[in-house]
């Protein structure tokens, strides 16, 4: 049973996940005992920032509802923003199941100083959890620098279209969001439109930075419980019988029922990790496969669009690489960590039955055959039970944005 009650995170745990810690504090979402009324107003910030940033674009939406290109250039943007401010609250409704998968994960690294059967009978654990979450953090500082660069280009966009002086500014182009629009007075720029403009900045560094935390932490769980699943996997790989110590099998193979269960199964209201884990992230997945798909239609559309009216320009290059990149970055890092964690659970059968099951007791064995026959079914993180994280899935995202897309140029060319 997992209670996290007045628990201080260990330190080998907060280094192992310095940069989405650091994400997580500046956004104010870090589960920590200290500093709460901090975080608690830092959160407020960037909630308002984001509906900040929302409103513009739904804003737009309506005074473009009949200018169907222009909906579809604002929707290349506004769409998988609306749904990471979705994802935003829901990970907030989901803290006390977020705080709870935090200190399993801690818990794991403060067992690892400890002189646990397992870790004696695997030597490497630390090493293996290490490799793991090299993944984590190597997607965070990705997705940090793109964020960056993105934010640069929004702001040298912002930048030229205030210091222009034509008589009829582009509205349209007045924020870094394209076509977005709040109640102000559009002629000339006054300070209220720079102020709204800067802000508008502000609010787009935290919506990156926002989905970098949430996604990063996800993927930190799902690759946490992966590396938990090999270390276990070698543990049973290790079960041997020694003749000379016919009670030492015995009490291994009680140690990895024990583990197995805490892992994977549920067991009266005691939810597994696993359990946790796709009832935290089952909503938060379904809103980050539509945000990828969204954003590829459109972002391809729009680009289309204006390859075809004129040669686009190495702004509108840099920026549909970039969101391009993010999407297919976010989606298949979460793809290959579900895949990882539905390769890792299947190996525990196979451990069980490579083993020398045929030396055991019969109570061992019976042991053994009920963590076999749930090894069988797959551990897998879906998008509101409907939809697995898989690799093979990743492929299913791509090719659906692509007829999506397909389907949106015939549209737009009718509409022309």
């Amino acid at each position: 049973m997992i209670t996290p009650s007045n628990h201080i995170l260990s330190n080998q745990f907060t280094r192992a996940i310095h940069s989405l810690r650091c994400v997580m504090i500046y956004l104010g979402i870090w589960p920590g005992e200290r500093h709460q009324n901090w975080y608690l107003l830092l959160w407020f910030f960037h909630s308002a920032s984001l509906i900040y940033l929302t409103t513009g674009s739904v804003g737009g939406l309506i005074v473009l509802r009949h200018n169907a290109n222009k909906i579809i250039n604002n929707l290349g943007m506004s769409s998988p923003t609306i749904l990471i401010v979705c994802k935003w609250f829901t990970f907030a409704w989901r803290k006390k199941l977020c705080k709870r998968l935090m200190h399993f994960m801690d818990d794991d690294w403060v067992n690892l100083e400890k002189d646990t059967l397992i870790n004696k009978s695997v030597p490497d654990s630390k090493r293996i959890i290490i490799n793991f979450y090299k993944t984590t953090n190597f997607f965070v500082c990705t997705f940090i620098i793109l964020a960056s660069v993105a934010t640069v280009n929004f702001l040298g966009q912002s930048f030229l279209s205030l210091n222009r002086r034509d008589d009829k500014p582009n509205k349209d182009n007045i924020f870094p969001m394209p076509y977005s629009w709040y109640p102000v007075n559009y002629d000339g720029f006054s300070y209220i439109i720079q102020f709204l403009v800067f802000a508008q900045i502000s609010s787009m560094l935290s919506t990156f930075l926002a989905t970098t935390a949430i996604d990063g932490f996800l993927v930190a769980t799902i690759l946490h419980l992966s590396s938990q699943l090999k270390i276990l996997r070698l543990f049973i790989e290790g079960i041997v019988y020694e003749p000379c110590h016919p009670q030492n099998y015995k009490k291994k193979v009680r140690e990895m029922v024990k583990r197995h269960q805490v892992l994977l199964r549920k067991c009266l209201f005691n939810f597994s990790v696993a359990a946790m884990l796709q009832e935290c992230y089952s909503l938060i997945a379904l809103q980050h496969v539509m945000a990828c798909v969204l954003a590829l239609c459109f972002l391809e559309c729009s680009f289309l669009m204006e390859l075809q009216e004129n040669e686009a320009s190495r702004t509108s290059l840099l920026t549909f690489g970039l969101f391009a990149i993010g999407s297919l970055e976010t989606a298949f890092i979460y793809c290959f960590a579900g895949d990882s964690l539905t390769n890792e659970g299947f190996a525990i059968g196979l451990a069980i039955y490579r083993c020398e099951w045929y030396s055991f007791t019969r109570s061992a064995n019976l042991s053994l055959s009920i963590a076999m026959i749930r090894a069988q079914k797959p551990i897998e993180i879906s998008a509101a039970q409907i939809f697995p994280l898989t690799l093979e899935n990743f492929t299913v995202i791509v090719k659906a944005a692509a007829s999506y897309l397909s389907t949106l140029r015939a549209y737009s060319m009718v509409e022309a």
